[in-house]
């Protein structure tokens, strides 16, 4: 009788829901497991080769259970029929019907008037009868789908056909919300698992681009690989068409293409109405100490973002840049090839200078002998622009630096020189190289005294070490020719930091407080910086002063940093004139962040001279979760008009399978209203 009951078993574990074993790998295992069984009645008829376990019948192996009122097994014929409160559940996946039949031949299976729960996407199939056509597929009659526990919305259908490993389709179907119909069509198809086919549409309406449609087919290619093709149609614009495509050759290799075409209806003062973007990034660890990279941006004009992109960090880039590099890297030395391409968007491109390309060498602190250490900094770029000629630069600055510390102090004298040189210059000599040469030289003087208070506790912040950390630097840099003797302009072009060149004879007096705790929680003891004040002021020691100011006391630079373990954090930055004993510049920042509350407010202020224009901002936002409710607002104030840049509001919904979202956004020349149903199981229904 353990034989028999051991074959039903097997049979109804191996084909009655998924598993990922064969039915006969779940065979060998079944032998090796230990079965108990429970019935009221046990029997088997030798002649017709037929098993049968009545009344209470209950069969227990590990991972799974098995209840009927009643339990038959024809050898013969090959099939076996579980009736009467049938009760199935393997490792988390269940079965709830009247009737289970299976059929060892084929693996079939067909469940009557019955119940079918997947834990792992938990998905809930039920019908008037469900046929398990293999491992994955099942088509359910007359029956429903839901992720949801308590039934809060479901799809019901006079058929469903699901694979779990692809998609699923429907015919006659009704999406109920609480149990009433809301939304009615013959066909439906949705994916399952990453799988091809066309995504939830978006339907929707905005203010400043009327009504809109955005209609997307996904293409799995492979588990590596696939690609997206988009169709955007805004009334008062035009319409879009998009492909982009993924992919990950390994742990090491990884990309993306990326192109939108966009042909506008109405491009009042613009130069094209064929808008197009296109993106393309490609990593590559060719070994662990040498890499590629590639990270390509390109628009047609430079209006596309402003004209067409809601994101506002997108529609407010002054520049684009795309970037391609090769590096080598040694423990002390690294070599780069750079390509970089930058568009200007806030003005028309044919002056805007390109790095094509830029070979750099770079040497960090190698040591030569004793305290002596060599850098250097070498590089040689070609500079192209759309009209003109080009320039080709080759720097090198070396530099030597000796270490000395002991007893809590640190002494690090530094001098180099550095020497440019151009394939032409600016003004006059346009036509002629030129070049520069200067030297350099330099000191740091540093200490750290610190002291430990208090005592590490069970729970929570205990030692705290208070550091003092005073900084003395000293730098020189001589005055350097750097203009044309007929014109006085500058004689080199500028294109970046390398090309200019400050004079200075300057004292830096740094002062640095810092609180590091010690902290215990339930993953164990980490230190972290839990206050961070930082107080800095320049001396130029020119009698005349520096050329550009004519004052020989800098700004004092403030910075204050700190946080909790978990709740607070709050920072400051400012700068201080003592001339005019006002304030140049500050950013004020705090938050909260808790399971339950979120907050941020950022205020930034800046006058410019000597037309002491100011600029002064807000930026305040906040979350509140009560319950399964998500409220959350941010707003843009600009102090100096008194005017609302920019506000958002919104409150979501989250249950266990949907969600439901509402928010407003208004900006200028813009409002958009944007409602969300999630439908867990089947994605994200959205209108504008």
């Amino acid at each position: 009788m353990k034989f028999a009951t051991t074959c039903i078993v097997f049979i109804l574990l191996s084909t009655g829901i998924p598993t990922g074993l064969s039915r006969h790998a779940c065979a060998e295992e079944t032998k090796k497991m230990p079965v108990k069984v429970n019935a009221d009645k046990l029997d088997y008829d030798r002649v017709n080769e037929v098993y049968t376990a009545v009344g209470n019948v209950r069969i227990e192996q590990e991972g799974m259970l098995l209840q009927a009122d009643r339990i038959v097994l024809d050898n013969k014929s090959g099939e076996a029929v579980a009736e009467g409160k049938v009760f199935l559940n393997q490792l988390g996946d269940a079965i709830s019907a009247e009737r289970l039949t299976v059929n060892i031949t084929s693996g079939a299976a067909s469940i009557t008037k019955g119940d079918l729960f997947l834990e792992k996407d938990n998905y809930h199939l039920r019908g008037e009868k469900i046929e398990r056509e293999s491992e994955t597929v099942y088509r359910i009659e007359n029956g429903t789908f839901s992720t949801c526990d308590k039934g809060e919305w479901y799809l019901k259908a006079d058929r469903i056909d699901v694979d779990l490993e692809r998609y699923a389709t429907a015919n006659g179907v009704s999406l109920n919300m609480g149990g009433q119909p809301v939304f009615y069509t013959p066909y439906l198809l949705f994916p399952v698992r990453r799988q091809s086919g066309l995504l939830m549409p978006v339907v929707g309406y905005s203010s400043s681009e009327g009504f809109l449609m955005k209609n997307t087919v996904f293409w799995a290619l492979s588990d590596y690989q696939d690609m997206t093709f988009t169709s955007d149609y805004r009334a008062q614009h035009g319409h879009g068409t998009g492909v982009e495509y993924r992919y990950v050759n390994s742990r090491d290799s990884k990309g993306l293409f990326k192109y939108n075409y966009f042909n506008t209806f109405h491009s009042p003062g613009r130069s094209t109405a064929s808008r197009w973007e296109f993106q393309f990034q490609h990593e590559e660890e060719i070994a662990e100490d040498l890499s590629m990279r590639a990270d390509i941006k390109l628009v047609s004009d430079e209006f596309y973002y402003r004209d067409l992109e809601r994101k506002l960090e997108l529609r407010s880039l002054p520049y684009l840049d795309s970037n391609a590099f090769y590096v080598e890297r040694w423990d002390t030395a690294s070599l780069y090839l750079l390509g970089q391409y930058s568009v200007n968007l806030t003005q028309n491109n044919n002056q805007t200078p390109q790095k094509l390309p830029e070979l750099r060498y770079n040497i960090f602190q190698e040591k030569i002998a004793g305290p002596l250490y060599l850098s250097l900094d070498g590089s040689a770029v070609n500079f192209t622009v759309s009209e003109g000629d080009g320039v080709r630069r080759m720097d090198i600055g070396p530099q030597l630096t000796a270490a000395f510390g002991g007893g809590g102090l640190g002494f690090t004298p530094r001098a180099g020189a550095r020497t440019t040189y151009y394939s032409n210059g600016a003004g006059t000599l346009a036509a002629e190289p030129v070049s520069r040469t200067y030297s350099f030289a330099g000191a740091d003087l540093n200490a750290r005294i610190s002291r430990v208070y208090g005592q590490d506790m069970d729970a929570g912040v205990g030692r705290i070490r208070h550091s003092v950390e005073p900084t003395l630097s000293y730098s020189y840099i001589p005055e350097v020719e750097q203009t044309d003797p007929v014109t006085g302009l500058p004689k080199i072009l500028q294109f970046d930091a390398v090309d200019t060149v400050t004079k200075q004879n300057t004292v830096t007096a740094v002062l640095v407080n810092r609180l590091t705790a010690h902290y215990k929680d339930a993953s164990g003891f980490s230190t972290y910086d839990m206050l961070v004040l930082r107080v800095a002021q320049s001396y130029e020691l020119n009698s005349a002063g520096t050329a550009s100011t004519s004052q020989s006391r800098s700004e004092i630079t403030g910075e204050l940093f700190w946080r909790t373990p978990k709740l607070l954090r709050a920072s400051a930055d400012g700068k201080f004139n003592t001339y005019t004993n006002s304030l140049t510049s500050s950013n004020l920042s705090f938050g909260v962040t808790s399971e339950e509350v979120n907050v941020n407010v950022t205020h930034r202020y800046l006058r410019a001279t000597p037309a002491n224009l100011r600029t002064e901002f807000l930026i305040g936002g906040a979350g509140l979760k009560v319950d399964q409710w998500y409220f959350n607002t941010q707003l843009w104030r600009d102090l100096e008009s008194k005017k609302t840049t920019q506000q958002e509001y919104g409150a979501r919904y989250a249950s266990q399978c949907w969600g439901f979202g509402v928010s407003y956004i208004k900006r200028p020349g813009e409002t958009q209203y944007l409602m969300t149903l999630e439908l867990k199981g089947l994605g994200e229904i959205k209108m504008l």
